[in-house]
């Protein structure tokens, strides 16, 4: 169904990443990157004590429908070069930028080249069209929102359900999980990474990544939907509605962009790892949540919009 190499690309510093391409007899195939979202997750969507496959699954599936696609190990992840801890948002553009160059050279692309980012990989993809000419954009679950934003969001959705934690459980919870040790503290650290301009600092003794932070804070939701608009570029937008990391409504800010390049989609049932999910939506026991849909499908929703949304543009033939 579809042919599977491992390349090296050399930029600023050497991506490792995945190409998968269709096992079938054309010259040419437009393509799609992946951005993963924030953390060490690999290529694949998986990191130590995590496994989902998310961007392996999205990728394989893109394929089936007639595209080469890219996903790749962000630096210091995985089998690419470099630093995890001082790798900023530049970087992550510039390493964006270096994987359309390079998939530009290549005689089994097609002019049309594709950006997908997924959660803070939203934000990446929007950056990175300003660098390097693409096609469209696909932006699931996060499109339009900061990072600031988003964290912000999380705090008070903590705290929410704590308060509405019963029993012994919640009591226990309120002790460690109140507005001081929550609110205060992300504001603390907000403060602390804009007053320096090192690239790490130690929170706790853990080595934390002030520049990546740092960067993210320099933008506001404004000027991302702003850069959507500007950009006048294809791009459709989905966010699943039982979403804890990101809000389904923030789509309707796009809307009230009346961009007529932005498509918005809202999944009823779908959870910010893609996958169907209609259970209680609890901040505190997502990663639970999102280990127990290991070996999951896609949403099918998601597909059939993504289908339909590539077909629109005659991508797929």
């Amino acid at each position: 169904m579809y042919k599977q190499e491992e390349v090296l690309i050399q930029g600023e510093t050497t991506i490792a990443a995945t190409i998968t391409t269709p096992n079938q007899e054309q010259s040419a195939f437009p393509a799609i990157v992946l951005i993963g979202g924030t953390g060490g997750l690999n290529r694949d969507g998986n990191g130590t004590g995590f496994k989902s496959n998310l961007y392996k699954d999205l990728a394989e599936w893109l394929t089936t429908q007639g595209f080469v696609t890219l996903r790749f190990d962000k630096r210091g992840i995985g089998k690419s070069g470099g630093n995890r801890h001082s790798v900023g948002v530049t970087e992550l553009v510039d390493d964006v930028a270096t994987i359309i160059r390079y998939l530009k050279s290549l005689d089994r692309v097609s002019e049309d080249i594709l950006l997908l980012g997924h959660s803070e990989g939203c934000i990446v993809v929007t950056l990175a069209t300003e660098h390097e000419s693409v096609s469209g954009m696909i932006l699931l679950s996060g499109a339009g929102v900061t990072l600031k934003t988003s964290m912000q969001e999380q705090a008070h959705a903590l705290l929410e359900e704590v308060g509405r934690t019963k029993g012994i459980k919640g009591k226990l919870l309120r002790l460690s999980l109140n507005e001081k040790s929550v609110i205060r503290k992300q504001h603390k650290l907000f403060e602390r990474v804009t007053a320096t301009d090192q690239d790490t600092m130690r929170i706790q003794l853990m080595k934390f990544p002030a520049k990546w932070l740092r960067e993210h804070l320099a933008y506001t939701d404004e000027s991302l939907r702003k850069r959507l608009v500007q950009l006048n570029l294809p791009t459709l937008a989905i966010t699943g509605e039982r979403d804890v990391q990101t809000d389904a409504r923030h789509l309707d800010e796009l809307d009230a962009l009346h961009a007529l390049n932005i498509e918005t989609v809202r999944v009823a049932d779908m959870d910010h790892m893609l996958k169907h999910f209609d259970g209680e939506m609890s901040i505190l026991d997502v990663k639970k949540q999102y280990r127990s849909q290991h070996g999951e499908p896609l949403h099918p929703e998601l597909q059939h919009q993504l289908h339909k949304w590539l077909m629109r543009h005659n991508w797929i033939l």
